[in-house]
């Protein structure tokens, strides 16, 4: 109907259905200036930018052929090549070939660009715009006018006319037109040229035909694309060149073929773009290459593609963050990594897998760890993460490539499965504290978060009993065996859980609902911000009090210390519900509990069909267990009621199974949080390092028609 009709079709709404999916609030405007509209678009981009009106803005241009009366109406004018063939500067040229295409560029201030590691792949060094006016027809090229704008663009980029390189034409291979635009760009770019370094130049359609309102846009993303890569693209189709343009009194000369970039020494290559509607509209830029300036004569040929800046990863401290510290020094390389990958389907997700392994075996062949850390990190904090994902963790390109495959090779099934969104996440802080050695010395060795939280508590300990927790921990030493030395397992315990706790907060996942099993109450308590991380560890010390062998004889006064120190504290509301393992039930009251029942947590057996019941109830969708073991959580998960869907069952630090390669440790826990649909702050995997955006794989568009 007409109100649909309208909706869709008129420009406006066009751009603002973009804003609307997108959630863009700055302004959003069409430019109908005909085949010079989306390099139109570009320079008021940057004026915007310039004055201060937008941070960020998008440019482009998108043509769709779709009315066969205007390509009738095309025709009939002589518009169109009745050859099918685009020849610009060519002596046979006869008109254009019309051409599909969409672009868009991302366009930012320079200095915030940097700032902010983006991939930085030109400068926009001068822009302009302006009108034929009353010339000799409103159809017909402006010589005059075309010279004006690009003076212009070049005056605004404060360069020699001389000194660039290139330009890209908006030559469609008119005998009318090219001519005219020949001769202005001659008056303008060839004075004072040397005819040994004429200046280069080329078009778009002879290789695509002519895209119209997204005409502007494409010749600036080959502009880019050509100084970037160092390489200019032949001219196709072009057999003889033009007799009405005296190329030889200019010092011009068309790309017949692929060539090289021009040879630039002290300064960064130059490109002009010109774009002309038929509505008498001309456009101009005016771009710079961004790479690094060389000392002699180069060129940039084969370069990669650009990489962002060097950007420090900030190291996110749990609040309040008492007595805590980032490490300075001693944090070791992380080992491994985790790649997110993600799609729309299933089909989407073994396409983005497969264009990963090209990347491996082309760009990324000789990818070093380094390399692949930034891998991960462009995937992992410059992507958009839908609902089929899978996440490979691997320790180098191998492994990589191999999970890729696996991946990649993965059957099609016809009926495509849904995939788990999950909302909520339980943590069960587990009562074992017998295996703890190996993982969690990795992840105090590279997990600055973590380190942080048992650094502190480590000086804690050493404060009160001149002992090194960590060393008890991670094994280093027999001191655990002296005589008089305390039982340290429930302060060892209770480290480990509030590390891993801050270690999960520091990816932006926290508990929904927690569970506190025999010894793990007392982290499970502090998670639900019963008390600070210092208070927690004083209480668990006092407790090891009472296993010291001279405690049976001092068994009152201990207890009397242990009810002293929970008196201290002025306990908040829980921040999530709490269930007590040995009843199944949530704690009903958020005060101190009475220390006696606490202190008997340890021996009780635990109820896990109640804890599953209890939990089933709050609609949790995934179990992590927080500590050393995965015997809780399974345990949990065993007794899920059968009314409702079983949760995805994690284990923070679980053991390899017999057919991984290698330990993923907390890498797999977090494997399984993002399989199971729940936003990751992925800056928590690389806190404290240096990453860089790279060139990687783009989106496999899965492609439907949707002709009337």
């Amino acid at each position: 109907d007409q109100f649909h009709t309208y909706l869709g079709t008129t420009g406006s709404v066009t751009v603002g259905r973009i804003a609307f999916t997108l959630g863009l609030e700055g302004p959003a405007m069409p430019l109908d200036m005909a085949c010079a509209s989306s390099l139109a678009a570009v320079h008021q981009a940057v004026v915007a930018l310039q004055r201060g009106e937008v941070d960020m803005a998008l440019a482009g241009g998108v043509n769709v052929v779709l009315s066969p009366p205007v390509s009738r109406f095309m025709m009939d004018v002589g518009m169109l090549s009745p050859t099918g063939e685009c020849r610009p500067f060519d002596a046979s040229a006869n008109g254009y070939v019309r051409g599909e295409g969409c672009g868009v560029v991302v366009l930012k201030r320079l200095s915030e660009a940097e700032a902010d590691s983006d991939r930085i792949w030109a400068v926009i060094r001068g822009s302009a715009i302006n009108q034929n006016g009353a010339s000799a027809g409103l159809t017909v090229p402006n010589g005059p006018a075309q010279e004006r704008v690009m003076e212009e663009a070049i005056a605004q980029a404060g360069v020699s006319p001389s000194e660039v390189d290139y330009l890209e034409a908006h030559a469609v291979g008119s005998q009318l037109g090219d001519p005219i635009e020949l001769n202005a760009v001659a008056s303008v770019y060839a004075r004072e040229r040397d005819q040994e370094r004429p200046l280069l130049i080329g078009s778009l359609k002879s290789n695509i035909g002519h895209t119209e309102w997204a005409a502007g846009i494409s010749a600036f993303i080959k502009a880019v694309l050509s100084i970037t890569k160092g390489t200019i693209p032949g001219v196709p189709n072009l057999q003889t060149l033009n007799p009405n343009v005296e190329w030889d009194q200019m010092a011009v000369r068309v790309t017949l073929e692929k060539t090289d970039w021009p040879a630039v020494s002290g300064r960064r290559p130059l490109a002009g773009i010109s774009a002309f509607g038929l509505s008498g509209s001309n456009a101009h830029v005016l771009i710079e290459g961004y790479a690094p300036l060389v000392d002699d004569s180069a060129t940039s040929n084969g370069a990669p593609s650009p990489a962002g800046s060097p950007r420090p990863i900030p190291t996110a401290l749990p609040e309040p963050g008492e007595g805590l510290s980032i490490p300075q020094d001693g944090v070791a390389e992380r080992t491994s990594r985790l790649l997110p990958l993600s799609g729309r389907t299933q089909g989407a997700l073994r396409e983005l897998a497969e264009r990963y392994l090209a990347w491996l075996d082309g760009e990324g062949r000789y990818a070093s760890y380094e390399n692949l850390s930034d891998l991960a990190w462009t995937a992992s904090a410059g992507r958009t993460h839908f609902p089929h994902r899978a996440g490979l963790v691997f320790g180098d390109a191998e492994q990589l490539r191999q999970r890729l495959r696996s991946l990649a090779e993965m059957d099609e099934v016809s009926d495509e499965p849904t995939p788990r969104q999950a909302n909520k996440v339980a943590f069960v802080y587990t009562g074992q504290a017998n295996k703890w050695v190996g993982s969690v010395e990795a992840l105090h060795q590279s997990e600055p978060v973590a380190r942080a939280v048992l650094d502190r508590c480590d000086e804690m300990i050493r404060e009160k009993y001149g002992i090194s927790l960590l060393d008890v921990m991670f094994g280093r030493s027999g001191v655990e065996q002296e005589p008089d030395c305390p039982d340290l397992t429930l302060p060892g315990l209770y480290a480990l859980q509030c590390a891993l706790t801050a270690q999960w907060a520091s990816l932006g996942i926290r508990p929904s609902a927690a569970v506190a099993d025999g010894l793990g109450w007392l982290a499970a308590a502090l998670a639900a911000g019963m008390f600070g991380l210092e208070d927690g560890l004083r209480i668990a010390a006092v407790l090891s009090d009472l296993n010291k062998p001279e405690a049976g004889q001092d068994a009152a006064s201990t207890l009397k210390a242990v009810e002293e120190a929970f008196d201290k504290l002025a306990p908040a509301g829980l921040s999530f519900p709490l269930i007590d393992s040995s009843s199944g039930r949530l704690l009903e009251s958020v005060c101190v509990p009475d220390i006696r029942q606490w202190l008997q947590k340890g021996t009780e057996p635990a109820d896990f069909t109640g804890c599953a019941n209890t939990l089933a109830g709050l609609a949790v969708d995934v179990v992590v267990e927080i500590g050393p073991t995965s015997m809780t959580g399974k345990a949990i998960g065993n007794t899920w009621p059968a009314d409702s869907e079983t949760p995805v069952l994690l284990s923070t630090l679980g053991s390899p199974s017999a057919e991984e390669e290698f330990d993923e440790g907390f890498l797999g826990a977090v494997t399984g949080v993002y399989e199971a649909g729940l936003d990751i702050a992925f800056t928590g995997l690389f806190a404290g390092e240096t990453r860089r955006r790279i060139s990687i794989p783009t989106y496999p568009f899965q492609r439907r028609r949707h002709w009337f």
